[in-house]
Order: structure tokens, then sequence, then C-alpha cells
């Protein structure tokens, strides 16, 4: 095989695993938004708030995960651009904690700098005001 078809195996490879983790971040929002819909449903029936309140922790796990596969899914991006560049050499090493020691690659996986991601903040936090607006509602009698 040829270097030149290396490159491009690897960088399908590469490829491959920055879908993976595109595809479960849309489907963590899936199930998130579910949830709160579902919240909300229960809450015009006669349900125990404390069961509603409990809602909220498979929200706050798919956040979680959702951040992990972004910073997962982001230092991915990172081996492709340096195989791309030729920065990196092509050994068809799909290991990520090599990138732990590049700063450059720390810097925009940090937590802080996750949340920050309008695809966490931009979503989540809502998801928490929706569902906190409907148990409120329903622990003032509105509901």
């Amino acid at each position: 095989m040829s270097e030149s078809n290396n490159k491009v195996t690897y960088l399908q490879m590469i490829q491959g695993n920055i879908e993976r983790m595109s595809t479960a971040s849309a489907i963590f929002k899936g199930f998130a938004a579910t949830i709160i819909a579902g919240l909300s449903a229960f809450s015009f029936k006669d349900t125990d708030t404390t069961i509603l309140i409990l809602a909220f922790i498979p929200v706050a796990s798919f956040w979680l995960l959702d951040t992990y596969y972004l910073s997962l899914e982001r230092k991915y991006r990172y081996l492709y651009e340096q195989v791309r560049t030729n920065n990196k050499d092509v050994d068809f090493n799909l290991n990520l904690w090599t990138m732990n020691k590049c700063e450059k690659c720390r810097s925009k996986t940090r937590i802080v700098d996750l949340f920050r991601s309008p695809s966490i903040w931009l979503f989540y936090p809502i998801l928490f005001v929706v569902g906190i607006t409907i148990i409120g509602m329903r622990f003032g009698g509105v509901i």
C-alpha cells in the first residue's frame, strides 16, 4: 500500500470515530429532551413530586456524557488535523492518551471550554430551566 493510501485510510479511521462521537451527542440530546417532555406530561397527573425531581438525574447524566463525547470528538479532530498536515506519522494509532501531552489539544478539551460550547450551553441549561419551571408550576398548584 502506498503512503498516500495509508494516509487516506488512517484519516477515514479517525473520521469514523468523529462521526460516532457526533452521533452519540445527538442521541444524548434526544434522550434528554424526551425526558423533559415526559416530565411535562407526568406533571399533569397525580404523580409524586419526588419522581419529577428525580427526572433531572438522567438529564444531568446525559449532559456530562455529551460533554465527555465532545471532548473525545475534539481530540479526534485534532488528531485528524495533525495527520492531514503531516505533523503526525501514519501509524494507525487511535489512542487519544497521547493527546493529553499536547498543550494545544488540552486547552480545547478542558471542561470549562466544553461547557462554553454552544452545543452544550444552548441546550442543557434551557432543558433545566424548562424542567424547573414545570416543577415550580406543579408545586405552585398551577398544574
